[in-house]
């Protein structure tokens, strides 16, 4: 149905009551929303009735359309959403914005027998849809800025931290400007109020991570934290002399080097799992490394250069096939994929709030709650005593072992609408867009001479690019893309096993995140051949 087989309909309604059944009608038609979609991100407040609406984006990046899907407890109302899926569904976001629904409702006959609540709770919806249509880039105010010279400003360092929308800013101000106080300390209004909402940034991450048990979530300073607590206080309570830990070379430092540490100290040997050609985890070779004598795989959930994605379900399969344990490191995959712990049958993972549009200093580790309760915390002090006497000390249980001293309270607090930023999208939805772009970028790239990308085919990767060109400096690279406002990364990025791997010393990357566009892109495109021309290289790409 379109909206002129809407207004054809409505034009043969003699009166309200005719109206009224059949919006009814339409409503009984409204296809059912899931159960597991009905979730807090998901509803439309204003209305009187409950409403839900989950919205997708579909197509390439240069053609987005998006579609959504909506429901309601009450059948009129389920009507009025058909009608408002007939008006957006299919349409892009600019052609979205530019819709007047007021001025369509009125056209209907519908906006003269709406009760109060309904109106409200229709253009509810509207402002709902609008918001979702509206460029996300919008909601990041660093983004909007205009550089010197009139350059905007195109931020393709994501996978070093990612910027923050306006509703994280305001949420961490908030906490300052009205109840703040020291965490599980005070039973005082702001005490109180910051151990609320506190633990309800603890049910987010729950929520984000699928884990059985809220205690399983502790809140750290960081990813880098969050390892050194399960390398030290797991891996020097229970590896010995002859067990294994499997490693691979594309690991950050800070999955590579405590877990180093932790075998000289406690006589446990590390092996490493090859990588295929093109920097994927080769499984054939890890099933001849793990051993009887395997104690743990460590893997990253996205490589930080590579883009690389393992297959973190199978590895924790293999890895369990032997009695060992698996450990992620997430801190590259949350922002751009659904992670769920006991589906994929993961014992520890770890991640950084930044690097998820939400604060820095505060990050996650996430245990299976067996297996926290067998290791040792790391940092002692306050907080996480149970007792302490002249002849020793007892630990406060979980998560409370892991939180040593006051802890980052805004940050934590600020974790929370983070994660309800990119449920409010979807994962699945960023995922999408995240891919177009990446696909979109890697057949521009692949036209300028002398480029050489590293890792996977774009369909088995992350929204990551690492690049070289020949003849050109990756620090010379970086400095000459920023004077047109790209800002990209350069390095080794705490990876130098992998880049010795790869034989070359350092590489740029270019991350893309859910604000970045197709514009972005052309913008890189762009300076790289400027990059190209004051390099004095070949001809020019465009």
């Amino acid at each position: 149905m379109t909206i002129d087989d809407l207004y054809e309909e409505f034009e043969h309604l003699a009166d309200w009551e005719e109206r009224c059944d059949f919006l009814i009608d339409l409503g009984f038609e409204l296809p059912a929303l899931e159960e597991s979609a009905k979730i807090e991100p998901n509803r439309v407040h204003g209305c009187q009735s409950n409403v839900w609406l989950v919205a997708r984006v579909e197509g390439p990046a240069d053609a987005r359309r998006v579609e959504f899907v909506a429901n309601s407890d009450a059948m009129i109302v389920n009507g009025l959403i058909a009608v408002l899926m007939t008006l957006y569904n299919g349409k892009s976001p600019r052609e979205i914005l530019d819709t007047d629904a007021e001025q369509v409702f009125r056209n209907l006959g519908l906006d003269r027998h709406l009760s109060p609540q309904r109106r409200n709770g229709l253009f509810g919806m509207v402002q709902r849809i609008r918001k979702f249509a509206a460029e996300v880039r919008s909601q990041f105010p660093i983004l909007n800025q205009t550089l010197p010279k009139g350059v905007p400003v195109t931020f393709l360092d994501s996978a070093a931290s990612a910027q923050k929308p306006q509703s994280v800013i305001d949420y961490e101000a908030e906490v300052y400007r009205r109840y703040y106080a020291n965490a599980y300390r005070g039973v005082y209004r702001f005490g109180a109020e910051v151990d609320d909402q506190l633990e309800a940034a603890r049910a987010a991450v729950q929520r984000l991570l699928n884990a059985a048990h809220r205690e399983e979530i502790a809140f750290t300073a960081g990813t880098t934290l969050s390892i050194n607590v399960v390398a030290s206080g797991w891996g020097r309570r229970h590896l010995q002399p002859g067990d294994e830990i499997v490693l691979n070379v594309m690991e950050h430092h800070a999955n590579f080097v405590p877990w180093q540490q932790v075998a000289q100290a406690t006589g446990a040997q590390i092996r490493f799992v090859n990588l295929t050609p093109d920097g994927q985890i080769d499984l054939n070779h890890l099933d001849e490394v793990l051993s009887e004598r395997t104690r743990l795989v460590t893997v990253t959930g996205m490589s930080n250069v590579l883009g690389t994605q393992p297959p973190i379900a199978e590895i924790a399969r293999k890895a369990h096939a032997v009695g060992a344990l698996i450990f992620v490191d997430a801190a590259q995959s949350v922002p751009h994929e659904s992670i769920d712990v006991q589906g994929d049958e993961i014992d520890f993972l770890a991640f950084s709030g930044h690097k998820l549009y939400g604060p820095s200093g505060v990050g996650v580790l996430y245990g299976r709650r067996e297996l926290l309760e067998v290791t040792d915390p790391l940092l002692f002090g306050g907080h996480m005593i149970e007792r302490v006497s002249k002849e020793g000390s007892s630990w406060a249980g979980l998560p409370a072992k892991f939180e040593a001293g006051t802890l980052p309270i805004a940050q934590a607090i600020a974790l929370r609408p983070a994660i309800e930023f990119v449920e409010s999208i979807g994962l699945e939805n960023i995922r999408a867009h995240e891919q177009s772009l990446l696909a979109y970028a890697h057949k521009r790239m692949n036209e300028v001479p002398g480029m050489r990308i590293f890792g996977p085919d774009v369909n088995e990767k992350g929204a990551i690019v690492s690049f070289v060109i020949e003849g050109a400096h990756p620090e010379d690279l970086a400095q000459l893309l920023d004077r047109k406002g790209v800002f990209v990364r350069h390095g080794h990025h705490c990876t130098m096993p992998l880049h010795e791997w790869l034989g070359v010393s350092a590489t740029v990357r270019a991350s893309f995140a859910v604000y970045n566009t197709v514009e972005d892109v052309d913008r890189l495109i762009d300076a790289i051949d400027f990059a190209r021309q004051r390099l004095r290289l070949t001809k020019s790409s465009v």
